[in-house]
């Protein structure tokens, strides 16, 4: 066994020593990571929340009152999970609403999307943690979803690094200072190479063990974003704009009733095959206006193919995250999100707000807007229509007879008596009262429009039975046609009206 008097110095010896043991650690610790990253579990949904590894917390946004926490949690703060569903944030996070609000501002000047707080356990020690928190639905209710990650471990290690580091600076300074004596002393130039060897190997451990730890957080960010994705019910794809290769995660195929390998392998035309044809041309409208700069994010909602054959509404949402060096986009990714429920509840509000609530026709505001869009396309298009107004003749003494139950139950066999006499494409309106509108939109002669009218006034002129009682009414119609008789909503409705009263004062019970 050689021995080198060079290394003879004991404080060279534990530098070694030091160096050594950082390589080989970080050596086998980067070796070993990737299989830890790659590990994947499956577990029912329902099991997720409470057996969970992460520690996870449900906090009410308004009152700061724990809803619920999983066993995790409850094994970290020392705490039962009972006693923690009773318990205010408050009593755990240590920061005052001065430095919570504090800390809120600085993460967003940083730009982050987690906070850093002061954690207190039952046995009394304070650990700093890092929370992810997301809005979710809870029985109901809205809720954050509080990820909670314990990195006391992780900023003692940063000071161990930090003084390690000036431990390095201060050998450096040491070895430099012997090179210089030794210099003078005539050995300048194997002192030097000692220090320049020295130095090299802290330098290269240093930068080691920095890659090491930047992977590392690397990977927990990695990890917390899956699981706060988890948490908000959402897909993701990446799409590589110039190829056309896409990727998409498991939600996104569970969103439309399939499981990944079903549509695997996945490209963009993976997406395409399933969006509705109607909504491809708005989503490359919107796309264009990304790529050409007009916008910096991609915001479309779209209709795709459930795999039941229903579709499905979902909003599109991305970013390009990377562009080639002569400015084409390259690769884009982002999220889509199920949003039938707020589409169906945005069309039951519609159809409310333009349906007569009494007889289901529509009413007077959705009568005038449709009349006012078929005078422009008539008058675009060259086409005719024809206006077709009425009013029940005797239904007031029904009224005064009866009483409003039967009335109304009259006002909607009037309805399907007139809805019956008409075609699909025609637009039948309750105006209000006793009165009723038609807009016959396929018109070529005045005589379709009689046609129309008589059959409505021999229908409703029989004996009508209603909640048990005979009753007989008449109707008066008057009709006005475009643009013969007028070439304005206005005017139209005018001329109707007037040919309506001839008819009411005439035995005649249709004018025109």
């Amino acid at each position: 066994m050689i021995s080198c008097p060079k290394f003879n110095n004991p404080s060279a010896m534990k530098l070694l020593r030091l160096l050594s043991y950082f390589t080989i650690k970080l050596w086998f610790a980067t070796a070993l990571f990737p299989a830890f990253a790659t590990a994947q579990t499956s577990l029912p949904y329902e099991q997720v929340f409470t057996n969970h590894s992460a520690i996870m917390l449900l906090i009410d946004p308004d009152s700061g009152s724990i809803l619920d926490a999983n066993q995790a949690a409850a094994d970290f703060y020392g705490i039962d999970r009972e006693k923690l569903r009773t318990m205010p944030i408050q009593d755990i996070n240590q920061f005052t609403p001065d430095q919570v609000k504090a800390e809120r501002q600085l993460a967003k000047q940083e730009n982050r999307n987690f906070f850093i707080f002061r954690h207190k356990l039952s046995d009394g020690s304070i650990r700093t943690v890092e929370v992810h928190s997301t809005p979710v639905d809870y029985n109901g209710r809205l809720a954050l979803l509080s990820i909670v990650h314990d990195i006391s471990e992780d900023r003692e290690r940063q000071e161990e690094l930090r003084h390690y580091r000036f431990r390095l600076e201060e050998l450096v300074d040491q070895k430099t200072a012997e090179l210089s004596a030794a210099y003078k002393a005539g050995n300048y130039w194997m002192l030097g190479l000692i220090g320049t060897l020295g130095a090299f190997l802290a330098l290269l451990s240093y930068l080691l063990l920095e890659r090491y730890l930047a992977h590392k957080r690397l990977l927990q960010a990695e990890q917390r974003q899956r699981e706060i994705l988890f948490g908000t019910n959402v897909g993701t794809w990446e799409w590589n704009v110039q190829t056309g290769e896409a990727v998409f995660n498991q939600k996104w195929a569970e969103m439309l009733g399939f499981s990944l390998g079903e549509l695997e392998p996945t490209s963009v035309e993976t997406w395409h095959d399933r969006a509705h044809p109607d909504d491809l041309k708005q989503s490359r409208e919107k796309l264009e206006e990304v790529f050409s700069g007009e916008t910096d994010h991609y915001d479309c909602e779209v209709r795709m193919r459930h795999k039941n054959g229903k579709w499905v509404w979902v909003l599109d949402r991305g970013r390009v995250v990377e562009w080639t060096k002569d400015g084409k986009p390259l690769r884009m990714s982002g999220t889509h999100s199920d949003i039938t429920r707020l589409k169906t509840s945005e069309e039951k509000v519609r159809q409310l707000a333009m349906t007569d609530y009494l007889t289901g026709l529509s009413n007077r505001a959705h009568f005038s807007q449709c009349l006012e869009q078929n005078v422009e396309i008539a008058r675009l298009e060259g086409r005719k229509f024809a206006l077709i107004v009425m009013d029940l003749d005797r239904f007031k003494p029904v009224n005064d007879s009866f009483g409003h139950p039967v009335g109304d139950d009259l006002l909607r066999v009037v309805a399907a008596t007139i809805r019956k006499c008409t075609r699909h494409d025609d637009i039948v309106s309750r105006l209000g009262g006793d009165e009723f509108a038609i807009i016959i939109t396929d018109y070529t002669d005045e005589k379709d429009a009689l046609v129309c009218a008589e059959r409505i006034s021999d229908e409703i002129s029989k004996p009508l039975e209603v909640m048990g009682n005979e009753v007989k009414i008449g109707v008066s119609i008057g009709i006005a046609c475009y643009p013969d008789d007028a070439d304005t909503a206005e005017a139209l409705i005018k001329n109707a009206d007037l040919a309506m009263y001839r008819a009411k004062k005439s035995s005649t019970k249709v004018a025109s």
